[in-house]
């Protein structure tokens, strides 16, 4: 009997001391500053935009960070003195995306294409520049014919712009759009018939490009449906290899590109569930609640890391995560809505950089660390946090669309104290062409607009940026939706915006969104006017008439 209860004993602590292990193998991270700097700007670089500080280098002995500023020169500032050292101009028209210093007589920069096909005939967007800014090489479009062969496309739907962030990994350089156009919407019979490489490789000593037999989008499937203008995210893996990650997928694919093999790395977040597929083809991730973003491999720890981000339309507003491996992609834990998040690192710091004003950027020097706190608990205080701001993001659409969305959102915000009034909701990052239209007229008429009963309701991620873009912070009627519930509620296409909603002695009499053919005609008038005869104006003394066309 003695002998039964011993075994049963060792038996549960053996299960017991299995449990604290695995346990203790995932971890709750933190970054923790342990010092701060604060650099005075040089006078030239105040007030201009600051687009990366993406890496740390060593020169002369000195760390150095190098800023992108506005797209057309890069800036070099010593870490330990805070002082400029040097600068180099690399374009007058400010169309510089990227860049990757070697050495100071090896510097890669990635320009814009916005010529398409032109491009390869008078190829601009890569070049090879030096310390005092001497161009050394511009990089053609020379493919290796054989691999082309297998291809039956255009060479311009393979060649990468260089739009992007790139990476450089043994000589090659990838980018991360990797085609300048592609065919069809993800999931589509036309998609899936004109399959995709994954990677093209421009080899810099042969001056080369080289496409991957191995095909994009590997998983999906006709009738498997996600956003199809969403980024393919490229970083550089701890053994110098480029590694995707698709948003929607939970696996890392790490391109051995000298063998021309993929390697699969499983690195999902315990936040988030599967990403299931929509049920009809889209352009744009607004629909998905949830995705993926780049893979970086943090040398200083020695840790890979892959952001998570949980999207504003269903949480209400833009939360994100870090999931967190080792070398080998054995998962080790995570944070979510960490207050600091790395910005560049090397072998010797990692470092959060930001912009504190016109004259003023902030480097915190971070320290990850494990915290004490309990990972299964942790994760389930962050699923219940989730939880409710979706619930209280679904209360907000159900109180909207009780009566009619844009009314009640201005009312939400504001007093409305007129019986007659004009409602005109601008769904950002939509219909760019609707907005240069009706953005141009509300200039160009700013002065009268801001005198009538009209409101304007910014339906905007960036809704700064997007006020000060198109100068709305001149009106005084503005209110502001940065979660998109506007957006969301009117579940429309990209083609589908300004809407206008008119009320008159309290009754709406027009609540419609308007596509980008019928702005100048239907929508403009409405704005302007009670009918399409009517258009308000400003007396001597600056008072609103109305008066009538014919």
């Amino acid at each position: 009997m003695n002998r039964k209860l011993l075994l049963l004993l060792s038996f549960v602590t053996l299960i017991s001391c299995k449990n604290n292990t695995q346990q203790n193998d995932k971890f709750v991270f933190d970054y923790e500053v342990y010092k701060t700097q604060k650099i005075l700007l040089a006078e030239e670089d105040r007030g201009k935009k600051i687009l990366s500080c993406k890496q740390i280098v060593n020169i002369d002995n000195q760390n150095v960070i190098i800023m992108n500023i506005n797209r057309n020169y890069l800036s070099f500032y010593d870490l330990e003195s805070g002082e400029k050292i040097h600068d180099i101009f690399v374009d007058s028209l400010g169309r510089m995306n990227t860049f990757y210093y070697i050495g100071k007589d090896s510097i890669f920069v990635g320009y814009y294409n916005n010529k398409g096909g032109m491009e390869l005939e008078s190829p601009q967007s890569l070049r090879l520049t030096d310390w005092d800014g001497n161009v050394k090489k511009i990089y053609g479009y020379e493919v290796d014919q054989e691999e082309l062969n297998n291809y039956k496309y255009d060479i311009n739907k393979l060649i990468p712009p260089l739009n992007d962030e790139f990476v450089l990994c043994r000589n090659n350089i990838i980018s991360q759009s990797t085609y300048y156009d592609s065919y069809g919407l993800l999931g589509t019979k036309e998609f899936i018939d004109n399959p995709l490489p994954l990677g093209i490789r421009m080899d810099t000593k042969e001056n080369k490009y080289h496409i991957s037999k191995h095909r994009k989008y590997a998983d999906i499937k006709e009738g498997i449906y996600y956003p199809t203008y969403i980024l393919t995210r490229v970083k550089k893996s701890a053994n110098d290899l480029p590694i995707f990650r698709y948003p929607y997928s939970s696996t890392a694919l790490e391109w051995d590109f000298e063998n021309d093999s993929i390697i699969e790395h499983y690195f999902k977040s315990s936040l988030i569930d599967t990403i299931m597929p929509l049920s009809h083809p889209a352009e744009y991730d607004q629909e998905l609640p949830y995705s993926y973003g780049e893979i970086e491999y943090d040398e200083y720890n020695q840790v890979y890391t892959s952001s998570i981000y949980f999207n504003s339309e269903t949480y209400g507003e833009i939360k994100h995560g870090l999931i967190f491996a080792d070398k080998n992609f054995k998962y080790l834990g995570e944070m979510f809505d960490n207050k600091f998040w790395p910005s560049a690192s090397n072998k010797e710091m990692t470092l959060n950089i930001r912009k504190e004003n016109d004259s003023i950027i902030t480097i915190n020097y971070l320290k990850l660390v494990k915290t004490d706190k309990d990972y299964n608990k942790y994760i389930d205080s962050c699923r219940n946090v989730l939880l409710i701001m979706k619930q209280n993001q679904e209360n907000k659409k159900n109180t909207l669309i009780n009566g009619c969305p844009s009314i009640n959102f201005v009312k939400s915000q504001m007093e409305i104290k007129e019986s007659s009034y004009k409602i005109l909701t601008l769904y950002g990052e939509g219909c760019i062409g609707c907005d240069m239209i009706t953005l141009q007229t509300l200039y160009d008429n700013r002065e009268v607009l801001n005198k009538v009963p009209l409101y304007i309701i910014v339906s905007n991620t960036n809704p700064s940026e997007y006020m000060q873009k198109y100068e709305l912070t001149y009106y005084d009627k503005v209110v502001i939706d940065s979660t998109c519930i506007m957006k969301n509620i009117a579940n429309t296409s990209s083609l589908l915006n300004p809407r206008i909603t008119i009320v008159e002695d309290g009754m709406v009499t027009l609540d419609t969104i308007y596509q980008a053919d019928a702005i100048e005609d239907k929508l403009l008038p409405q704005i302007t006017g009670p009918d399409e005869h009517t258009k308000y104006a400003l007396t001597e003394d600056g008072e609103v008439i109305v008066t009538y066309t014919y």
